[in-house]
């Protein structure tokens, strides 16, 4: 069933077919549970082992005249389908087979006239009936109209027949019906194994296995279903690697011809910084040249690391003992240039936490573990993101330090519109583009992608801290500009 393959078409059966076969089962089974235990009580009666419900009550004038009859009380002659209480003339018992609450309530008919007469006297489900023997001895009969066993010994021991009857009829009924439902579960479970078992290929992405059929239709169905899915799901998935390779080759190709245009750029530079350095450029083209070299390289290590990117060769964080004092030189140094190029002015600040941070560092602390090189890259998305949107062309970097929280704190600022509230909580996530405030083109009317604050997070993230955005307030609660925050670990990232 089970284990058959696509290429083998079993035959199909509707479900309901099966639940009915089980149905019939504990129709028949049930059958046979009753009828087994009715039909020993059938016999048991004929045969005498059993009395009649209605024994006690048809038999009670003749017992009764046998027992007063009689010159002395016989136990004998009183049936197993009555117990008895015998008292003598006054009211003492001298003997009996009843219960405890049977036998309160014969002595208190013993002691009165109530129940002398043919009928008798019902009390519960009992009827009680009195006769009156020789030597003035008065016996007192109790019944129920139940069937009762023939036997004394076996009426003592045992419940009466009918009781016993239902409780081997309702036992045998319980336990035909509990076996019949675990052979049916296990049915039924191998019947829905194919399921599992196609799931569970799913799921480990072995897409190459056709899946199993089952000769149960409903089942089946179901499974030539998730067979297509299978086979779409296969196709869909090989499509997008083929084309996901082809997007890495494109980009490996077109990251490749960017050395040309970067080595010539680079060439050009160097010619330009050897004037500089024979003084043949004044102090500001100097300082530009600097500039453009140093982007031209930043640029070539970004094509480079696209190039290892497209190849699968995930960029990994190459961490070092990093001095933030120095680090700080160097960030201030990157941000400078980025600042000026594009027209703005940099303000720089260097708390007092900060520079004893630094110095606690150098006295013996252990260093941060940190990428000089990524945070440069986080730092300088920041910033580019504040020059997009700086209203008075003016950016701040501060660096401050948290002993408390044993953190390096690293802030850019601008006095622009702000982040939205939409932005604040999602101004972090990959490809975000708020339609407010700071909108899709900056001031200078950049295009914006959503990836710089992202790419800021995932370097603080990836250091083993965090990137916090908020928005400069006045006393009133107006919006004075955007404040982005990356919190560094002392420690850092150690992995």
């Amino acid at each position: 069933m089970g284990g058959m393959r696509s290429g083998l078409r079993p035959e199909r059966v509707p479900l309901a077919l099966i639940v009915s076969k089980y149905f019939l089962y504990v129709l028949i089974s049930s059958v046979f549970a009753v009828g087994i235990p009715f039909g020993t009580f059938v016999f048991q009666m004929g045969s005498g082992a059993v009395l009649s419900a209605n024994y006690g009550e048809s038999h009670l004038g003749e017992t009764k005249r046998i027992l007063s009859g009689q010159a002395s009380f016989d136990e004998g002659a009183v049936s197993s389908a009555y117990r008895y209480a015998l008292f003598d003339a006054n009211g003492a018992l001298k003997a009996s087979d009843m219960t405890d609450s049977q036998l309160d309530q014969a002595r208190a008919l013993a002691a009165s006239t109530e129940g002398d007469g043919g009928s008798a006297v019902q009390a519960a489900s009992y009827f009680f009936s009195v006769t009156t023997l020789a030597q003035g001895e008065r016996c007192v009969l109790c019944y129920e109209i139940v069937p009762q066993w023939a036997d004394k010994g076996t009426r003592d021991a045992l419940p009466n027949p009918q009781d016993l009857f239902l409780w081997v009829a309702i036992s045998a009924l319980v336990v035909v019906i509990a076996l019949i439902a675990l052979r049916a579960g296990r049915r039924i479970a191998a019947t829905m194994n194919p399921l599992l078992q196609a799931a569970e290929a799913v799921g480990r992405r072995d897409l190459d296995e056709p899946v199993s059929r089952s000769h149960v239709a409903e089942v089946d169905n179901v499974l030539q279903a998730m067979d297509s899915m299978r086979v779409s799901l296969k196709e869909s998935i090989e499509a997008q690697c083929e084309a996901e390779m082809r997007n890495r080759d494109q980009v490996a190709a077109l990251a490749h011809d960017l050395k040309t245009p970067l080595t010539i750029a680079l060439g050009n530079a160097d010619l330009l910084a050897e004037d500089a350095a024979e003084g043949k450029l004044d102090e500001e083209s100097a300082a530009c040249v600097d500039a453009l070299r140093r982007a031209v390289l930043s640029m070539d290590g970004f094509v480079t690391k696209i190039v290892d990117a497209s190849r699968g060769e995930a960029h990994q964080l190459r961490v070092e003992a990093t001095d933030p004092s120095a680090l700080a030189d160097r960030l201030e140094s990157a941000a400078r240039r980025l600042v000026s190029a594009r027209g703005l002015s940099l303000d720089v600040a260097r708390s007092a936490a900060f520079r004893s941070g630094c110095a606690d560092c150098r006295a013996g602390s252990a260093l941060p573990l940190w990428d000089a090189e990524a945070l440069e890259r986080a730092m300088l998305n920041l910033v580019g993101n504040s020059c997009d949107h700086a209203a008075e062309g003016s950016v701040s970097l501060a660096f401050s330090h948290d002993a408390d929280q044993n953190l390096f704190i690293l802030s850019v600022e601008d006095d622009g519109p702000g982040f939205s509230q939409e932005a604040l909580k999602r101004g972090a996530e990959r490809f975000f583009r708020d339609d407010a405030a700071r909108s899709n083109a900056g001031a200078a009317g950049v295009p914006h992608f959503g990836l710089g604050l992202s790419i800021a997070s995932d370097i603080a993230l990836a250091h083993g801290g965090t990137l916090v955005l908020s928005n400069l307030v006045d006393s009133e609660g107006n919006v004075l500009g955007a404040h982005a925050e990356m919190q560094l670990p002392r420690v850092g990232f150690s992995g």
